[in-house]
């Protein structure tokens, strides 16, 4: 009979703790094993859906109407990823038109998960100062005529800026009017056209937020006109205008309504107004739709002596200067 003893304990707990060891790691291998299948079909489906090319997509194109010359670069760099957990992770620069350049000012960071998504606008990083009002130049309830809030230095200061400059404006007019009558008011001058505040609705059809009140309506968080923005239906091949012209301007429209009528029929309401923040979108497709696209200002670019001639047009007022750069327009 053998007898216990010390050393043949001892082999016994080597024994056991080797083969526990062995099942451990044989464990954690076939977790190790799982968690990599699992990361490339979590992977490959979320290549295949496109689902970071869709929301950088509809991101940009909610940023641009609501931004005043803010955008996302066209088919440019976007960063995703998708964690374990299925939260999608997506971030892209943000550019705004200072004469014919574009000019990193910020970037875009999403993360949208499964049940819970932070609103992409709400993860911009650009200066405060890129931020433009717009003052309706009537109350469109009761037709009150409102005022505009002057800034008598943009003038001055363009006066003292050299011809080599380029710069950025923004303006308020003193009547509502159609896009096509603000391209005709703008034509004598060489500056391009790259946002328009559009009228959607506003105190008559919902009440919108972030206004003052008073003499003057001024809307803060403006919806407004770019250049326009198309993608296919795999939202692989983009296609952008940059600005409003008369040429393009049936085009800038259109691609206007293709994307809110995408959005409103392909899209749930938590998608385009929890997670991108377009409220009222529907209202304010309906109107665009029912009464066209009506304009009371703009943002424009140029250089900074074909700026200053719009102080002599009477239906320029609330002018807000933007930023400027060296010359980089054509001859």
């Amino acid at each position: 009979m053998n007898e216990w003893n010390k050393e043949k304990e001892k082999k016994i707990l080597l024994k056991y703790r080797f083969m526990l060891t062995m099942k451990i790691l044989r464990i954690l291998i076939v977790f190790f094993l799982l968690y990599v299948v699992y990361m490339m079909i979590v992977s490959i489906s979320y290549e295949s859906l496109h689902l970071d090319r869709k929301h950088a997509y509809y991101s940009k194109v909610a940023l641009e109407w609501t931004n005043p010359n803010i955008n996302g670069d066209i088919g440019g760099f976007v960063d995703s990823e998708i964690t374990p957990f299925l939260t999608q992770k997506i971030s892209y620069p943000l550019f705004k038109t200072i004469g014919k350049e574009e000019k990193q000012v910020g970037e875009m960071n999403i993360r949208k998960s499964l049940l819970f998504s932070s609103r992409p606008l709400d993860n911009v990083t650009i200066p405060e100062d890129n931020h433009f009002s717009f003052s309706l130049p009537e109350h469109p309830k009761t037709g009150d005529r409102l005022k505009a809030n002057e800034d008598p230095r943009v003038w001055d200061t363009l006066a003292k800026l050299h011809e080599g400059t380029v710069g950025e404006l923004a303006f308020s007019t003193t009547d509502f009017m159609t896009a096509e009558e603000l391209i005709d008011l703008l034509k004598p001058y060489d500056i391009d056209i790259l946002w328009a505040p559009l009228y959607t609705g506003e105190f008559t059809v919902f009440q919108p937020g972030g206004w003052g009140g008073g003499e003057e309506i001024s809307i803060m968080s403006p919806f407004g006109l770019t250049g326009g923005r198309e993608i296919d239906d795999d939202y692989l091949s983009e296609g952008q205008i940059t600005v409003i012209s008369e040429e393009h301007l049936e085009e800038n429209e259109k691609m206007m309504l293709t994307n809110m009528k995408n959005l409103l029929t392909k899209e749930p309401k938590r998608y385009y107004e929890g997670f991108l923040g377009l409220d009222y979108l529907k209202e304010r497709y309906d109107y665009l739709r029912e009464n066209g696209f009506i304009v009371y200002g703009a943002v424009v670019t140029g250089p900074v002596k074909e700026l200053l001639k719009l102080q002599d047009v009477p239906e320029i007022r609330g002018e807000r200067l933007g930023e400027l750069e060296y010359w980089n327009w054509e001859e």
